[in-house]
């Protein structure tokens, strides 16, 4: 009898479960609850300290708490699934940015290079290499920590690393004779910097989507 009541009150509230949020439907539990007590109430000889009314709270409670849990566990789980976006997205913005990053790496490295005096005994070193260095090595941490949400993005990373590894094998320490050497060093900085950000404006496009 009591399991037969339990079973009718869940399909009573089954309704507002799925289609409110969390607090509405909390509120609505005990509304219904409340309404319930008082129609039995007022058909139990013994008004709502009648032994039926007794029956019936039992049963409302038992599925009320119930049905509470649940409502509070999705709303928690909905949560989770929210922050789980949020960090996806952050972290998905700051790859984008060392993106971008290590292609304004690569242009200022060119510059450097366009600007740079020719002197006996030059290599190409200081501060424009050692931010190709840096920038080479935040790609590749970033590459080989990957993503579970976006492996496109990986894919887009190992691109950037690919990138910058073959212009710091270029730039780091190469002798600078005459300004030919310097245009070189301008031309495969430049080069990298853009293949890279063609490669980031095709990702964001969507032109790598299955």
């Amino acid at each position: 009898m009591r399991e037969s009541r339990e079973r009718a009150l869940a399909m009573t509230l089954r309704h507002t479960l799925r289609s409110a949020r969390t607090a509405t439907v909390l509120a609505a539990i005990v509304v219904v609850a409340g309404g319930w007590m008082a129609l039995v109430g007022s058909h139990d000889p013994g008004g709502p300290y009648g032994e039926s009314a007794a029956a019936w709270a039992q049963a409302i409670m038992s599925v009320g708490a119930i049905l509470a849990a649940v409502v509070i566990d999705q709303g928690s789980s909905r949560r989770d699934r929210q922050d789980r976006l949020e960090t996806a997205a952050a972290a998905r913005a700051a790859r984008i940015r060392l993106l971008q990053l290590c292609a304004t790496v690569l242009d200022n490295a060119a510059e450097a290079a366009r600007k740079r005096p020719l002197k006996r005994g030059q290599r190409f070193e200081g501060l424009a290499v050692e931010a190709v260095r840096s920038a080479q090595q935040v790609a590749r941490h970033f590459a080989e920590r990957g993503s579970d949400s976006d492996p496109l993005l990986v894919w887009v990373l190992n691109v950037a690393v690919t990138e910058m590894d073959a212009a710091a094998a270029v730039l780091e320490g190469h002798r600078l004779a005459t300004r030919a050497d310097l245009a070189a060093l301008e031309r495969a900085a430049r080069t990298r910097a853009q293949a890279l950000r063609e490669v980031l404006d095709e990702y964001q496009a969507g032109l790598y989507e299955p």
